[in-house]
């Protein structure tokens, strides 16, 4: 799936559902999101107790994507364009926060 079409997923399951749009309410779900998936990574590192279960960090890491891809649209953000773009400098040049 292009990125395109996920945002547009993204997108059209907002709607159906209709979940909050704003920009504060997409960036918290990002964050926590992200805290989710820092939880799973921590414990099936063992840095932290707990389970998991198979396939349960891979599952965050799409949780975070859709979180982002949220923020990315009620930002006005073409996500595809601006990912094209990106890697086009990085080839150029060493990315600035490596």
């Amino acid at each position: 799936m292009r990125i395109i079409e996920a945002q547009k997923f993204v997108e059209e399951t907002v709607r159906k559902y209709g979940v909050k749009r704003s920009v504060l309410a997409s960036l918290a779900g990002v964050l926590e999101e992200l805290g989710e998936l820092s939880s799973k990574i921590l414990i099936s590192e063992k840095f932290k107790r707990g389970t998991i279960r198979h396939g349960e960090v891979g599952y965050c890491f799409a949780k975070v994507l859709f979180e982002l891809l949220k923020l990315a649209d009620v930002c006005n953000i073409d996500l595809e364009r601006e990912w094209a773009e990106a890697i086009e400098e990085w080839r150029r040049q060493e990315p600035r926060w490596l």
